[in-house]
């Protein structure tokens, strides 16, 4: 995926100049990291049915093994939806909606999404 590394260095420069409302302090760096541990499952796990940086459907996918790949490690089910939901941040970014498959509310990163645009 050679736009992986790219869209994550520009989302970074993004970030730092339209912060998320209603996170924590430094919630950026949070944000930051699990985008980045994202893009490296997949430069390590390459979704064969598509660009997920462009594709919903592709998106969908890799998100929902995603998900499975981090309920490997038996964490709870908040803390991973709360992960999956930093990634809706960066879909939104890149122009995808939310991915329904990331948590039960992907509604809340595109209002913080658009506040923070404002």
């Amino acid at each position: 995926m050679p736009n992986l590394a790219k869209s994550l260095a520009t989302f970074k420069k993004w970030l730092a100049t339209h912060p998320i409302d209603g996170d924590r302090l430094h919630s950026a760096f949070g944000i930051q990291y699990q985008v980045a541990r994202f893009c490296e499952y997949l430069h390590a796990n390459p979704w064969p049915h598509g660009d997920p940086l462009r594709d919903a459907a592709a998106r969908d996918g890799a998100v929902k093994a995603y998900r499975s790949y981090l309920q490997t490690f038996n964490a709870p089910a908040a803390p991973i939806d709360s992960i999956l939901a930093n990634l809706d941040h960066f879909f939104l970014f890149l122009g995808l909606e939310a991915s329904p498959t990331a948590t039960e509310n992907p509604g809340r990163a595109a209002a913080a999404l658009n506040r923070s645009s404002r």
